[in-house]
């Protein structure tokens, strides 16, 4: 997975059950999203292994509903994904925010989530780690799923589709309690049929319950809710260490962020994966000259 890239990571987004999410900027001024993922997690050659056959399956199947992973890139300890959006804010930004949901919007975030993974399911992969932090909402109110197969590389889990499906009646137990409407009850029934195993007669169910409620469609209460759910500010993050063995039970930010620390990626034809740069202190006023001149550089040969 390689293009001609260079990214630049500003700052930490949240900290996961993978990882640290950052922003990341191009030369061109595009803003998008980088996992860096817990270097505990893919110390082991077979786990880097298995975390870049999960990425290039979902890549390849490129179902719709999922975050795009566009690139993977490895140094000797730390691995990265980059994703063609930024991926904030999320469903639980969204949750934690508490705002009171409009019924339709709340029902049609459940049915995308549905859909997503019933397209994942067909393809013969599963999300694994399915929670409202793992769930990107798009400025016009739809639900994308992030980190999608990635700690189920990890931990070389089967795929599972029961899994999800439970998983995905759990967010829809937690959307039904932000909504303020009698209407939330459709979301109740299609969380008690979700956890029984059968997301497809749940998801169906749901559409066609919820089809005329106002904002199912156009999500424009949902939208107009959007622009001020900020990211909660990066915590660290409790894991449960039994669940995925060797990680710690607690993670903290990277080390790497800081105000005035930037980090380069590059990869492209004739680059290696290993192709992270060591981390760099720069002025971020002095970004743009950095970018231009410093890049080029080449570095000096061995003293002979």
């Amino acid at each position: 997975m390689q293009t001609n890239s260079e990214l630049w990571l500003d700052k930490t987004l949240r900290i996961g059950a993978c990882g640290t999410w950052w922003t990341a900027g191009t030369p061109g001024g595009h803003t998008l999203g980088t996992l860096q993922l817990d270097p505990d997690l893919v110390a082991a050659p077979a786990v880097r292994d298995r975390v870049a056959a999960a990425v290039s399956a979902v890549r390849a199947a490129n179902p719709p509903g999922v975050l795009r992973t566009t690139e993977l890139v490895y140094d000797a300890k730390r691995a990265w994904l980059v994703v063609a959006t930024l991926p904030k804010p999320t469903l639980a930004d969204l949750l934690a925010a508490k705002h009171a949901l409009p019924p339709g919007a709340a029902a049609g975030l459940a049915v995308d989530i549905a859909a997503a993974l019933r397209q994942l399911h067909a393809a013969g992969l599963s999300h694994g780690d399915l929670s409202a932090g793992a769930v990107v909402l798009t400025g016009g109110g739809s639900a994308v799923l992030a980190e999608v197969g990635v700690l189920a590389a990890v931990r070389d889990a089967p795929t599972d589709a029961s899994a999800d499906a439970e998983a995905w009646a759990g967010i829809v137990r937690e959307l039904e309690a932000r909504t303020a409407d009698p209407e939330s009850s459709l979301l109740a029934q299609a969380g008690v049929t979700g956890q029984t195993g059968d997301l497809a007669a749940a998801a169906r169910r749901l559409a066609l319950l919820a089809a005329d409620l106002p904002d199912f469609e156009t999500r424009e209460g949902l939208a107009s809710l959007l622009p001020d759910v900020a990211p909660a500010p990066p915590q660290t993050a409790q894991l449960a260490e039994a669940a995925i063995g060797h990680v710690p039970a607690q993670r903290q930010p990277s080390t790497l962020d800081s105000a005035r620390t930037v980090v380069r990626l590059r990869f492209g034809p004739g680059v290696p994966d290993s192709a992270l740069l060591n981390p760099i202190v720069a002025d971020t006023q002095a970004r743009p000259k950095r970018r231009l001149f410093g890049w080029f550089r080449p570095k000096a040969g061995p003293q002979t």
